[in-house]
Protein backbone atom coordinates (compact mmCIF):
# COMPACT_ATOMS: atom_id res chain seq x y z
CA UNK A 1 0.00 0.00 0.00
CA UNK A 2 3.22 2.45 0.92
CA UNK A 3 4.65 1.54 -2.42
CA UNK A 4 1.56 2.28 -3.86
CA UNK A 5 0.89 5.33 -2.46
CA UNK A 6 4.18 6.43 -3.15
CA UNK A 7 3.33 5.75 -6.90
CA UNK A 8 -0.10 7.50 -6.83
CA UNK A 9 1.86 10.73 -5.03
CA UNK A 10 4.99 10.98 -7.68
CA UNK A 11 2.77 10.80 -10.66
CA UNK A 12 0.02 13.34 -9.23
CA UNK A 13 3.06 15.61 -8.82
CA UNK A 14 5.09 14.85 -11.89
CA UNK A 15 1.16 15.61 -14.10
CA UNK A 16 0.40 18.37 -12.27
CA UNK A 17 3.79 20.17 -12.92
CA UNK A 18 3.67 19.01 -16.63
CA UNK A 19 0.00 21.44 -16.60
CA UNK A 20 1.81 23.97 -15.15
CA UNK A 21 4.32 23.73 -18.08
CA UNK A 22 1.98 23.27 -20.66
CA UNK A 23 -0.28 26.28 -19.07
CA UNK A 24 2.92 28.41 -19.30
CA UNK A 25 3.83 27.72 -22.76
CA UNK A 26 0.22 27.49 -24.29
CA UNK A 27 -0.66 31.03 -22.35
CA UNK A 28 1.27 33.38 -24.82
CA UNK A 29 -0.24 31.54 -27.92
CA UNK A 30 -3.64 31.68 -26.24
CA UNK A 31 -3.45 35.82 -25.48
CA UNK A 32 -2.16 36.44 -29.33
CA UNK A 33 -4.82 34.55 -30.62
CA UNK A 34 -7.65 36.39 -28.84
CA UNK A 35 -6.17 39.54 -29.84
CA UNK A 36 -5.88 38.21 -33.43
CA UNK A 37 -9.44 38.01 -33.04
CA UNK A 38 -10.37 41.63 -31.33
CA UNK A 39 -10.91 44.76 -32.96
CA UNK A 40 -8.42 47.81 -31.53
CA UNK A 41 -10.50 49.37 -29.15
CA UNK A 42 -11.20 45.77 -27.45
CA UNK A 43 -7.18 45.03 -26.94
CA UNK A 44 -7.19 47.47 -24.13
CA UNK A 45 -10.21 46.44 -22.55
CA UNK A 46 -9.22 45.00 -19.33
CA UNK A 47 -12.45 43.30 -18.48
CA UNK A 48 -12.52 40.89 -21.12
CA UNK A 49 -8.70 40.27 -21.81
CA UNK A 50 -8.93 36.93 -21.58
CA UNK A 51 -12.14 35.93 -22.04
CA UNK A 52 -12.89 34.87 -25.81
CA UNK A 53 -15.74 37.49 -25.80
CA UNK A 54 -16.10 39.93 -28.80
CA UNK A 55 -14.31 38.30 -31.28
CA UNK A 56 -14.25 38.95 -35.14
CA UNK A 57 -11.98 38.42 -38.13
CA UNK A 58 -11.90 41.79 -39.69
CA UNK A 59 -7.93 41.96 -38.77
CA UNK A 60 -7.10 38.46 -40.49
CA UNK A 61 -9.40 39.92 -43.49
CA UNK A 62 -6.99 43.02 -43.76
CA UNK A 63 -4.07 41.10 -43.46
CA UNK A 64 -4.95 38.41 -46.44
CA UNK A 65 -6.50 41.16 -48.64
CA UNK A 66 -5.24 44.38 -47.48
CA UNK A 67 -1.51 43.92 -47.18
CA UNK A 68 1.52 41.89 -49.06
CA UNK A 69 1.25 38.99 -46.60
CA UNK A 70 1.46 36.54 -50.30
CA UNK A 71 4.53 38.30 -51.01
CA UNK A 72 5.77 37.85 -48.14
CA UNK A 73 5.29 34.21 -47.82
CA UNK A 74 6.44 33.91 -50.85
CA UNK A 75 10.14 35.48 -49.94
CA UNK A 76 10.03 34.06 -46.83
CA UNK A 77 9.57 30.63 -48.39
CA UNK A 78 12.88 31.32 -51.10
CA UNK A 79 14.90 32.48 -48.65
CA UNK A 80 14.11 30.27 -46.04
CA UNK A 81 14.06 27.14 -48.57
CA UNK A 82 17.18 28.29 -50.34
CA UNK A 83 19.32 29.80 -47.27
CA UNK A 84 18.98 26.14 -45.52
CA UNK A 85 19.27 24.26 -48.60
CA UNK A 86 23.01 26.23 -49.36
CA UNK A 87 23.81 25.71 -45.62
CA UNK A 88 23.02 21.90 -45.94
CA UNK A 89 25.20 21.29 -48.39
CA UNK A 90 28.05 23.44 -47.17
CA UNK A 91 27.51 22.41 -43.29
CA UNK A 92 27.66 18.10 -44.06
CA UNK A 93 30.95 18.36 -46.27
CA UNK A 94 32.45 20.52 -43.83
CA UNK A 95 31.24 18.36 -40.40
CA UNK A 96 31.81 15.01 -42.07
CA UNK A 97 35.71 16.42 -42.90
CA UNK A 98 35.92 17.56 -39.03
CA UNK A 99 34.40 14.84 -37.93
CA UNK A 100 36.46 12.17 -39.97
CA UNK A 101 39.64 13.89 -41.15
CA UNK A 102 42.65 14.92 -39.50
CA UNK A 103 44.54 17.57 -40.12
CA UNK A 104 46.55 20.40 -37.86
CA UNK A 105 44.10 22.50 -36.11
CA UNK A 106 41.34 20.45 -36.95
CA UNK A 107 39.54 20.14 -33.20
CA UNK A 108 40.27 23.91 -33.15
CA UNK A 109 38.47 24.49 -36.03
CA UNK A 110 35.47 22.02 -34.81
CA UNK A 111 35.19 23.50 -31.06
CA UNK A 112 35.37 27.31 -32.64
CA UNK A 113 32.47 26.56 -34.86
CA UNK A 114 30.50 26.96 -32.41
CA UNK A 115 31.80 30.10 -31.51
CA UNK A 116 31.33 31.67 -34.81
CA UNK A 117 27.45 30.66 -34.41
CA UNK A 118 27.45 32.50 -30.90
CA UNK A 119 28.91 36.11 -33.02
CA UNK A 120 25.51 38.47 -32.52
CA UNK A 121 24.29 39.40 -35.87
CA UNK A 122 24.95 42.73 -34.67
CA UNK A 123 28.29 42.86 -35.29
CA UNK A 124 28.27 41.44 -38.63
CA UNK A 125 25.06 43.70 -40.94
CA UNK A 126 27.67 46.54 -41.29
CA UNK A 127 30.44 44.22 -42.76
CA UNK A 128 28.13 42.28 -44.38
CA UNK A 129 26.18 45.21 -46.21
CA UNK A 130 29.77 47.00 -47.64
CA UNK A 131 30.38 43.03 -48.91
CA UNK A 132 27.17 43.15 -50.47
CA UNK A 133 26.98 46.43 -51.87
CA UNK A 134 30.35 45.63 -53.73
CA UNK A 135 29.03 42.53 -55.02
CA UNK A 136 26.17 44.78 -56.22
CA UNK A 137 23.65 42.04 -54.72
CA UNK A 138 21.65 44.77 -52.45
CA UNK A 139 17.83 44.78 -52.31
CA UNK A 140 17.83 41.58 -53.93
CA UNK A 141 16.40 38.02 -52.14
CA UNK A 142 20.51 36.79 -53.17
CA UNK A 143 21.70 39.18 -50.67
CA UNK A 144 19.39 37.53 -47.74
CA UNK A 145 20.43 34.27 -48.85
CA UNK A 146 24.01 34.56 -48.37
CA UNK A 147 23.53 36.81 -45.46
CA UNK A 148 21.99 34.39 -43.73
CA UNK A 149 24.99 31.91 -44.28
CA UNK A 150 26.94 33.72 -41.46
CA UNK A 151 24.67 31.61 -38.72
CA UNK A 152 23.20 28.41 -40.90
CA UNK A 153 26.42 27.39 -41.82
CA UNK A 154 28.26 27.41 -38.19
CA UNK A 155 24.50 25.92 -36.60
CA UNK A 156 24.91 23.10 -39.31
CA UNK A 157 28.17 21.96 -39.36
CA UNK A 158 27.90 22.10 -35.45
CA UNK A 159 24.39 19.95 -35.34
CA UNK A 160 25.83 17.72 -37.69
CA UNK A 161 29.71 17.36 -36.39
CA UNK A 162 27.85 16.07 -33.05
CA UNK A 163 25.94 13.51 -35.24
CA UNK A 164 28.51 12.09 -38.06
CA UNK A 165 30.29 10.75 -34.69
CA UNK A 166 27.98 8.62 -33.88
CA UNK A 167 27.82 6.94 -36.96
CA UNK A 168 30.24 4.10 -36.47
CA UNK A 169 34.04 4.82 -38.18
CA UNK A 170 34.15 0.69 -39.16
CA UNK A 171 31.48 0.87 -41.87
CA UNK A 172 33.08 3.23 -43.62
CA UNK A 173 36.66 2.21 -43.46
CA UNK A 174 34.65 -1.12 -44.56
CA UNK A 175 33.70 0.79 -47.87
CA UNK A 176 37.05 2.33 -48.16
CA UNK A 177 39.29 -1.08 -48.24
CA UNK A 178 36.20 -2.34 -50.90
CA UNK A 179 37.14 1.06 -53.50
CA UNK A 180 35.23 3.02 -52.56
CA UNK A 181 36.14 7.21 -52.24
CA UNK A 182 35.36 9.34 -49.31
CA UNK A 183 32.66 11.34 -51.33
CA UNK A 184 31.45 7.54 -52.06
CA UNK A 185 31.34 6.49 -48.69
CA UNK A 186 29.40 10.01 -47.70
CA UNK A 187 27.15 9.78 -50.27
CA UNK A 188 26.43 6.19 -49.80
CA UNK A 189 27.01 5.34 -46.44
CA UNK A 190 26.91 8.26 -43.91
CA UNK A 191 23.89 10.52 -46.03
CA UNK A 192 21.66 7.96 -45.31
CA UNK A 193 22.05 6.92 -41.76
CA UNK A 194 22.31 10.60 -41.13
CA UNK A 195 18.99 11.65 -42.76
CA UNK A 196 16.96 12.54 -39.30
CA UNK A 197 19.98 14.97 -38.14
CA UNK A 198 20.04 16.25 -41.74
CA UNK A 199 16.43 16.91 -41.54
CA UNK A 200 17.29 18.49 -38.06
CA UNK A 201 19.44 20.72 -39.03
CA UNK A 202 17.23 22.04 -42.19
CA UNK A 203 14.18 21.86 -40.22
CA UNK A 204 16.31 24.22 -37.63
CA UNK A 205 18.27 26.55 -40.64
CA UNK A 206 14.98 27.10 -42.04
CA UNK A 207 13.39 28.43 -38.99
CA UNK A 208 16.28 30.53 -37.86
CA UNK A 209 16.35 32.32 -41.70
CA UNK A 210 12.19 32.33 -41.16
CA UNK A 211 12.33 34.76 -38.34
CA UNK A 212 15.32 36.69 -38.99
CA UNK A 213 15.04 40.16 -39.07
CA UNK A 214 18.21 42.35 -39.16
CA UNK A 215 19.40 41.28 -42.47
CA UNK A 216 15.72 41.29 -43.93
CA UNK A 217 15.36 45.22 -42.86
CA UNK A 218 18.90 46.39 -43.70
CA UNK A 219 20.04 44.48 -47.20
CA UNK A 220 16.26 43.92 -48.86
CA UNK A 221 14.79 47.61 -48.19
CA UNK A 222 12.24 47.51 -51.20
CA UNK A 223 8.83 46.73 -50.70
CA UNK A 224 8.00 43.93 -52.74
CA UNK A 225 11.38 42.29 -51.00
CA UNK A 226 10.16 41.99 -47.22
CA UNK A 227 10.44 39.16 -46.09
CA UNK A 228 7.68 38.41 -42.98
CA UNK A 229 9.27 39.41 -39.91
CA UNK A 230 9.89 42.50 -41.75
CA UNK A 231 6.03 42.85 -43.29
CA UNK A 232 4.68 42.48 -39.90
CA UNK A 233 7.02 45.37 -38.45
CA UNK A 234 5.09 47.51 -41.27
CA UNK A 235 1.33 47.09 -39.50
CA UNK A 236 3.23 49.90 -36.91
CA UNK A 237 2.33 53.19 -38.02
CA UNK A 238 4.44 55.60 -36.03
CA UNK A 239 4.03 55.36 -32.48
CA UNK A 240 0.46 53.17 -33.09
CA UNK A 241 0.61 49.41 -32.91
CA UNK A 242 -2.13 47.75 -34.56
CA UNK A 243 -1.72 45.16 -32.14
CA UNK A 244 -5.13 42.78 -33.86
CA UNK A 245 -3.37 42.73 -37.37
CA UNK A 246 0.27 42.35 -36.03
CA UNK A 247 -1.42 39.34 -34.15
CA UNK A 248 -2.99 37.85 -36.78
CA UNK A 249 0.09 38.42 -39.14
CA UNK A 250 2.16 36.33 -36.42
CA UNK A 251 -0.47 33.74 -36.75
CA UNK A 252 -0.74 33.29 -40.40
CA UNK A 253 3.54 33.65 -40.11
CA UNK A 254 3.73 30.36 -37.37
CA UNK A 255 1.25 28.07 -39.32
CA UNK A 256 4.08 26.56 -41.89
CA UNK A 257 6.76 26.45 -39.51
CA UNK A 258 4.17 24.47 -37.14
CA UNK A 259 2.71 22.40 -39.28
CA UNK A 260 6.37 21.68 -41.20
CA UNK A 261 7.33 20.61 -37.52
CA UNK A 262 4.13 18.34 -36.86
CA UNK A 263 5.25 16.48 -40.03
CA UNK A 264 8.65 15.69 -39.75
CA UNK A 265 8.66 15.94 -35.86
CA UNK A 266 9.95 12.01 -35.66
CA UNK A 267 12.80 12.95 -37.52
CA UNK A 268 13.71 15.72 -35.15
CA UNK A 269 13.37 13.96 -32.06
CA UNK A 270 16.01 11.79 -33.51
CA UNK A 271 18.29 13.85 -34.89
CA UNK A 272 18.19 15.66 -31.51
CA UNK A 273 18.78 13.01 -29.29
CA UNK A 274 21.70 10.66 -31.42
CA UNK A 275 23.38 13.99 -32.30
CA UNK A 276 23.26 14.97 -28.19
CA UNK A 277 25.74 12.03 -27.67
CA UNK A 278 28.84 12.42 -28.87
CA UNK A 279 29.44 16.39 -29.36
Amino acid sequence: MNRKFRNVVYNTRLYLMLAIYVIVVSFPFYFMALTSLRSQKDVYNKATMLSPTNLILDNYATVINGSNMQVWLTNSIIVGVSSSAVALVIGVLAAYSLARLRFWGSNTLAKSVLFMYLIPSSLLFIPLYIIISNLQLLNTLWALILAYQTFNVPFTTWMLLGYFRTIPAELEEAALIDGCTRLGVLGRIVLPLSAPGIVTAFIFSFTNSWNEFLYAVVLAQRSELRTLPVGIYSFQIADILLWGQIMAAAIIATVPVLALYMLVQRFVVQGLTAGSVKA
